[in-house]
C-alpha cells in the first residue's frame, strides 16, 4: 500500500475519534442562582414575593403578590417600590406602577453595590400606603459567588401548593391562631313555638260571614288589636230566608184574619141565636194566638231584613300580630265556636328544646343558647337575663323520647324567625376557660379525621391532624395539632384539601 495512503487513513481515524470523543463529552449544565421566597404581613396587606438572588449588575425580577387582608382579594392598582439600603452604601430604589395581572407587580432590581443590605417592598395606592420590611439580604458581587439552585435540596412531599391566582378566585381567608374564651355545652334538638301572644278568633254565633272577599284578611297580613276582620250575620230561630219569612207573614196574617172574622160571626150568633158563649171564648183565644203568630213572623222578617243590609256582628282581632292561619272564605256559613283566624305575635318566641337524658348531668344551670337556622351565616345567641328568659326546665322525663324539656323565651324582632322552625341548639353552662381555639370553618372532615391547613408561606400549606375539645360560639378547642401564632386557613380550607389530593402541578405564574 502506498505510504501516503496509509498516513491519510490513519489521520482520518484520528479525526473521527476526536469527533466522537467531543460528542461524548457532556456540556456542563449552567445552574441558575437560587430563588428567594418571602411572605410578610402588614396591618392591611399580605405580600408574597419570589425573586432570584441579588447580584451586582444583574437584573432580578421580583414577583410581588399583594393581597388585601380585609377580603384576601388582589390589589388591582398601585405603585410598588423595591428599596435596597444599608451597609454604608447608597440607597437604591426600583419602581413599577403596573401589574402583570391584578395582584402581581414585577419590579426589576439591578443593584450596583454588594454586601449585607436591607430590603423593603412598599405599596402605594388610592387606599393603601404600606411597607413590608423583609430584613437583611445579601447582594453578591458576581454570579459565581451567588448560591445556585440544587436538586439535592430535601423535598417536602407533604407540602400543598395552592397558588395566589387560585386563592384570589375563591372565598379564601387566613387568620392567626389565638386563645379564645370557651364554655362547656351540650346539644339538643328544638323547635320554635308561639309564646303567650297568640290567639284564635272564633265565631261568636252561628251565621254567615258576609265580608267582601277583597277585604278578608290573608295569611301574612299584619293586624292590630281591636281591628275589624269581618262581619257575621247570625242565624235567627227558624228560617233565615227572606222569601220564606214573607210567606210566613202572609200565612199568619191569613190565619189571623180568619180567626178575627170567625170571632165576629160568633159574637153576633151569641146575641141573636143564643148559642153557647163557650164557642165565642174559643174563637177569641184563636184570634189572639193568630195575632201573636203574625207579630212574631213580622218581627223575624224585620230583623233578617235589617241585618242583611247592615254590618251584622263585627269580628275584632283579639291581639296585635300576624295572620298565621285563615280557615274561612267570604260567604261561608259558620257554626258557633268555629275557628276563623289564628293570629300570632312573633316579636317573642319560645325555643322548646328536648334534652337527652344522657346529657342532663352536664347541664346544671343553663346560661345561654346558640343555634344557626338554615340559610343564616352567623349563629343566633340567646343569653338568659339579657335577650332571653327561662320559662321552664322540666323535671319529668318523657317516657317515650327519654328527653327533658327546656323552654326559653327570646326576642325575635330582629331575626324574624318563623314558627315551627326546627333547629339544633347548643346549650351552655358551667365554668369558662381560655384555650387555643379555631373557627369551625377551618376544620375539614377527611374520611372521619378532623384536619386543618396551616399556611407555611403565601402559596404553601401543611395538613395537620387535630384533636378537638369544647365548641363555643363558632370556635372549637384544639387539644393538639396546632400551635399558637401559626397562620391557619379559616375560609376555603376544603379547597386546599382538594388541592392536596390532586396531582402536583408545576409552580408557575403569569409573570
Amino acid at each position: 500500500m502506498n505510504p501516503l495512503l496509509k498516513i491519510s487513513i490513519a489521520f482520518g481515524f484520528i479525526l473521527l475519534a476526536a469527533c466522537l470523543n467531543q460528542e461524548a463529552t457532556p456540556e456542563v449544565e449552567k445552574k441558575e442562582p437560587e430563588t428567594l421566597v418571602y411572605t410578610n404581613y402588614s396591618d392591611t396587606t399580605e405580600l408574597f414575593v419570589e425573586f432570584p438572588s441579588l447580584i451586582v449588575g444583574e437584573e432580578s425580577s421580583f414577583a410581588a403578590h399583594f393581597s388585601k387582608l380585609s377580603d384576601f382579594l388582589p390589589v388591582g392598582k398601585g405603585r410598588v417600590t423595591v428599596t435596597i439600603y444599608g451597609d454604608n452604601q447608597p440607597t437604591e430604589e426600583f419602581t413599577v406602577d403596573t401589574t402583570v395581572i391584578d395582584g402581581i407587580f414585577v419590579p426589576k432590581a439591578k443593584p450596583q453595590f454588594a454586601g449585607k443590605r436591607q430590603l423593603t417592598i412598599s405599596l402605594q395606592s388610592e387606599t393603601l400606603n404600606v411597607s413590608h420590611d423583609l430584613g437583611e439580604v445579601t447582594v453578591y458581587p458576581t454570579i459565581e459567588a451567588a448560591p445556585k439552585e440544587t436538586e439535592e435540596e430535601e423535598e417536602h412531599h407533604d407540602d400543598i401548593s395552592f397558588l395566589k391566582e387560585q386563592q384570589w378566585k375563591v372565598d379564601f381567608a387566613t387568620a392567626i391562631i389565638e386563645e379564645h374564651e370557651l364554655q362547656n355545652s351540650i346539644t339538643a334538638f328544638a323547635s320554635l313555638k308561639a309564646a303567650h301572644q297568640h290567639a284564635y278568633l272564633t265565631a261568636p254565633a252561628s251565621g254567615h260571614l258576609f265580608t267582601a272577599a277583597s277585604k278578608l284578611p290573608k295569611v301574612g297580613d299584619k293586624v292590630k288589636q281591636g281591628q275589624i276582620l269581618g262581619s257575621l250575620s247570625p242565624r235567627l230561630s227558624g228560617s233565615t230566608d227572606i222569601a220564606e219569612l214573607k210567606l210566613a207573614v202572609e200565612n199568619a196574617n191569613t190565619r189571623y184574619q180568619y180567626a178575627k172574622n170567625e170571632q165576629q160571626r160568633l159574637n153576633k150568633l151569641v146575641k141573636e141565636a143564643g148559642i153557647a158563649k163557650s164557642r165565642l171564648t174559643t174563637a177569641k183565644t184563636a184570634t189572639k194566638l193568630a195575632k201573636a203568630q203574625l207579630n212574631t213572623a213580622r218581627k223575624q222578617l224585620r230583623q233578617v231584613s235589617k241585618q242583611s243590609s247592615s254590618s251584622g256582628i263585627q269580628l275584632y282581632a283579639p291581639i296585635s300580630g300576624t295572620i298565621a292561619e285563615v280557615h274561612v272564605a267570604s260567604g261561608n256559613y259558620l257554626e258557633e265556636g268555629e275557628e276563623l283566624f289564628y293570629i300570632i305575635n312573633t316579636g317573642h318566641l319560645w325555643l322548646d328544646a328536648q334534652i337527652a337524658e344522657t346529657e342532663i348531668s352536664q347541664l346544671k344551670q343553663p346560661e345561654r343558647l346558640s343555634f344557626t337556622p338554615n340559610g343564616f351565616e352567623n349563629p343566633i345567641q340567646i343569653k338568659l337575663g339579657d335577650n332571653g328568659k327561662l320559662i321552664s326546665y322540666g323535671q319529668l322525663i318523657n317516657p317515650v323520647s327519654r328527653t327533658l324539656p327546656l323552654v326559653v323565651e327570646f326576642d325575635n324582632h330582629q331575626t324574624k324567625l318563623p314558627l315551627g322552625l326546627q333547629v339544633k341548639v347548643r346549650i351552655y353552662s358551667g365554668k369558662k376557660i381560655n384555650h387555643l381555639a379555631i373557627p369551625e370553618t377551618a376544620i375539614v372532615d377527611d374520611n372521619g379525621v378532623n384536619v386543618a391547613f396551616v399556611q407555611e408561606d403565601g402559596e404553601t400549606f401543611e395538613r395537620r391532624v387535630l384533636r378537638l375539645g369544647l365548641r363555643d360560639n363558632g370556635y372549637i378547642q384544639v387539644l393538639s395539632g396546632l400551635d399558637k401564632d401559626e397562620r391557619l386557613v379559616t375560609t376555603g380550607a376544603y379547597l386546599v384539601h382538594l388541592a392536596s389530593s390532586s396531582p402536583s402541578a408545576e409552580h408557575g405564574h403569569a409573570h
